[in-house]
């Protein structure tokens, strides 16, 4: 199953590969957790961390994979539109979160090994050459 919006709908991800297989309370016996913290999850109440993420995908014989994609350049007008609405807290909110997201997954990244991370591939800035 894929999912492109990240986080947010991890919940909905996790749910859809559980249901038809095992209960919430069997996945939780599993990952060594409480049925309401799976359920709270898949509720999208509590979004767990990359790791926890992970783990849960892995109770359910899965291998959690993250992609890396750049962000819309500033000059995206739809991207500057988006941040003109927002107020200065929330600007800055919204950039610390995006940190906090990339230092938890560069942490996790180096703690396990086990995460399949895909960057983007840059070409030189002239273009390909051929």
């Amino acid at each position: 199953m894929d999912t492109t919006s990240g986080m947010d709908s991890f919940g909905q991800t996790l749910r859809g590969l559980r249901e038809g297989r095992l209960s919430q309370k069997a996945l939780a016996l599993r990952a060594a957790t409480s049925q309401s913290y799976v359920s709270r999850v898949e509720a999208g109440e509590v979004t767990p961390t990359l790791g926890q993420a992970e783990h849960l995908m892995n109770c359910l014989g899965y291998r959690m994979r993250v992609r890396v994609e750049s962000l819309p350049r500033r000059s995206d007008r739809g991207a500057l539109v988006d941040q003109l609405v927002m107020s200065a807290e929330e600007r800055m909110q919204s950039a610390a979160a995006l940190h906090n997201a990339m230092a938890e997954m560069k942490a996790e990244v180096r703690a396990t090994g086990d995460v399949d991370v895909m960057l983007p591939s840059k070409e030189p800035r002239g273009g390909s050459s051929s």
